[in-house]
């Protein structure tokens, strides 16, 4: 058991070093703006922080508010979106803009339980937009926060009912922000999954893990998906190149295959690609028009 004084060393030392060599020039950084926030955070869901910097500024200035947002079309939301991948997201932040200024008079509702009712909110993207737009004292647990936490302990592993309670502990009153912060810096830049820089970790006297964390590694599902030229490419992979086609040109089926895969052949593929572009068409992000397909 982490004794109090033990757990307020851990974070006055990590407050010394997130101020020394944190990530202090991340532009959703100096920022409370709800609407920021919320970008940035399902920017930052699946990609990683580099691509979002080189996107975030651009999406902001093209749609600067939940208003402009809602009232975009969803074509140009996705052509905005180009390069962050996993496209839903874009089409689950537009349909949380129109809920926004339709029901919600254009405010971010501050509820917890009214905002992960929103397209694409679930508990961690909740609580991190409470935690960065308002410093809310919520614990937005991700896989890098619990890492660190999970060393220190000197797990390799541990339940996720245990991993929420002592995660929790660690939160101080009042500096929520400035503690996810920091953590997810630490986690990024010296507690990293492989290869962590343990002997430069301010920690490494406490950390029942050092010198060597030797973390369980869950062995990886294979992700459904379709031969190309002897290699499995991923369906997520795939969707992404349609929607990449679709938003220069429409496109019918044929000619979507043949730039999506380089050993397309009409007629072992063509079933199986069909199911790919009925599900986005499902999905609300494609459309079939006059024989072509077409972003919505």
């Amino acid at each position: 058991m982490i004794k109090s004084e033990q757990m307020k060393k851990f974070q006055k030392e990590l407050f010394v070093w997130y101020e020394k060599y944190g990530r202090h020039d991340l532009p959703w950084r100096h920022t409370d703006d709800l609407y920021h926030i919320t970008v940035s955070e399902i920017m930052l869901q699946q990609t990683n922080v580099p691509k979002v910097i080189e996107k975030y500024t651009a999406f902001l200035k093209r749609f600067p508010s939940w208003k402009k947002l809602s009232r975009a079309r969803q074509s140009s939301v996705l052509q905005q979106w180009q390069g962050l991948g996993y496209n839903r997201r874009a089409l689950n932040l537009h349909k949380m803009a129109k809920i926004i200024v339709k029901d919600h008079n254009g405010r971010v509702p501050r509820d917890p339980e009214i905002l992960q009712t929103m397209p694409g909110i679930g508990p961690y993207t909740r609580n991190a937009i409470l935690v960065f737009g308002c410093n809310f004292d919520l614990m937005a647990r991700d896989v890098n926060i619990d890492r660190v936490i999970r060393r220190w302990h000197g797990k390799r592993q541990w339940s996720e009912k245990k991993a929420e309670k002592i995660v929790l502990t660690f939160l101080p009153h009042g500096r929520a922000r400035d503690f996810h912060s920091a953590l997810m810096d630490f986690a990024s830049l010296i507690c990293t999954k492989r290869n962590p820089q343990c002997l430069q970790c301010p920690f490494k006297s406490q950390c029942l893990a050092f010198p060597d964390p030797n973390d369980y590694v869950r062995p990886k599902k294979k992700e459904p998906g379709r031969s190309e030229q002897g290699k499995h490419i991923p369906r997520r992979i795939y969707r992404g190149r349609i929607v990449e086609i679709l938003r220069s040109k429409k496109a019918d089926t044929n000619i979507i295959g043949n730039k999506i895969k380089k050993d397309w052949d009409g007629q072992k593929d063509k079933r199986w690609l069909t199911d790919i572009l009925l599900q986005l068409q499902k999905e609300g992000m494609i459309i079939h028009k006059n024989n072509l397909w077409q972003l919505k």
